[in-house]
């Protein structure tokens, strides 16, 4: 009996040893394991941490360099080219201020609403909900006598919305301020590039004085809310012809 399980030891390991690698069953004992998956970081994650705690504190905050120098430079070339900026017909808390809205298509559009663009706002702001919204992107320009006084952003959604002001040009001498959860007063020159995040109904801003120079921005919207409410409707009117 031991001769014979001996025969058989022997023709089983010579049997597995003439077995085709390919045809061999992994081992239960070591499994393969599949590499973990592994989220590239994103450039922007450490410069924007100062500006997620400053949302999160005041519900605004300034996020500089946003874009690349080509996509900014395109928008720059875009903003330059629009001769239609009109004044606003309703009574606004800004005085002098000129504006119109742009085409979908628009380069200034194009780069603050794909995808890159929105996820990064999202990241800042804390809200994965925020899409870009229905309302057209404003451009606006203050000239010299131009200002915007103390106000809070109107509702245009169920939910606040997300207002995203992109400076394109500020050779001027006027400031952003704005009033932050301890009630203390800040204001900044921004700069080219920059974006400042504000919901609407939270913080108190304004624009001081321009006194020299001017300022071009863009006005973009992000909303977590499709529902309308009135101030839709009176704002899409703004830079409607008078009669």
């Amino acid at each position: 009996m031991a001769a014979r399980g001996t025969m058989l030891l022997v023709l089983l390991l010579r049997a597995n040893a003439l077995t085709p690698p390919t045809l061999r069953r992994p081992s239960f004992f070591a499994p393969t394991q599949p590499p973990p998956e592994t989220r590239p970081q994103s450039e922007y994650e450490d410069s924007d941490v100062e500006a997620r705690l400053a949302f999160a504190r005041d519900g605004l905050c300034v996020v500089e360099d946003f874009f690349d120098e080509e996509t900014f430079a395109a928008c720059q070339r875009s903003a330059r080219r629009q001769r239609e900026l009109k004044p606003e017909t309703l009574e606004s808390v800004a005085v002098g201020r000129l504006g119109c809205f742009l085409e979908p298509r628009d380069p200034v559009c194009v780069a603050l609403s794909r995808p890159e663009s929105v996820e990064r706002l999202r990241r800042i702001c804390g809200d994965d909900r925020l899409e870009p919204a229905d309302f057209p992107v404003e451009l606006r320009r203050y000239p010299v006598g131009s200002s915007m006084g103390w106000h809070k952003d109107e509702v245009l959604y169920e939910e606040p919305q997300l207002e995203v002001v992109l400076t394109l040009e500020n050779t001027s001498d006027s400031q952003t301020r704005w009033e932050r959860a301890d009630g203390s007063v800040r204001g900044a020159w921004l700069p080219p590039n920059s974006l400042l995040l504000v919901k609407a109904e939270g913080a108190t801003h304004g624009v001081t004085t321009v006194r020299r120079g001017d300022r071009l921005i863009a006005k973009f919207v992000l909303t977590a809310s499709p529902i309308k409410l009135q101030a839709w409707y009176d704002n899409i009117l703004s830079y409607q012809a008078q009669p």
